[in-house]
């Protein structure tokens, strides 16, 4: 195994560690902070700071992970989260390797956009589109109230994974 490869295999474990971390914080009731009704949807911040500045089939196989782990967990919508997620991650890495540059602003736009549009879509496929009475009530007190709670978190996320990147990107110029 050439040095390429095994740099990537390692990065690669590390990122599945952490999306695997990152779904038992969000999935397993009490391991992370709920405040009222609002959870943390950790896992497409995670998977997008993650991937931004990977190839696009990587991101897409990272974000395709933590979008599984999120359906493991879930009663209504299989395949939901792991397609949203997974396009998600493609797409912004597919911006930031062709058109835009990656810098935190970047990250941050892409993030919130894919937060608010993963409450939305959810609310709509799997809350409204159901036919629950008083369903459409419910993005204003649990989806929204969950995706500003996300994008509040969203930051420190980026922030607390920067070092991480840098190091491993340090390692591969060795090479």
């Amino acid at each position: 195994m050439d040095a390429l490869n095994r740099y990537r295999l390692k990065k690669y474990s590390i990122y599945s560690l952490i999306v695997i971390a990152a779904s038992l914080l969000q999935n397993v009731g009490g391991l992370f902070l709920q405040i009222g009704s609002a959870r943390a949807f950790l896992l497409i911040p995670v998977c997008i700071c993650l991937t931004m500045d990977e190839d696009e089939k990587g991101a897409a196989l990272i974000g395709l992970l933590g979008g599984m782990l999120w359906d493991l967990t879930s009663l209504d919508q299989m395949g939901f989260n792991a397609i949203f997620i997974m396009a998600a991650c493609f797409i912004s890495s597919s911006f930031v390797t062709y058109i835009l540059r990656k810098n935190f602003l970047t990250t941050m736009v892409f993030s919130l956009f894919f937060i608010f549009l993963h409450a939305l879509f959810y609310w709509l496929f799997f809350v409204v589109f159901k036919g629950t009475e008083g369903a459409q009530m419910s993005i204003f007190y649990f989806y929204i109230p969950c995706a500003v709670y996300t994008a509040v978190l969203t930051p420190l996320i980026y922030f607390i994974f920067r070092p991480l990147k840098r190091k491993l990107k340090k390692e591969n110029s060795y090479q």
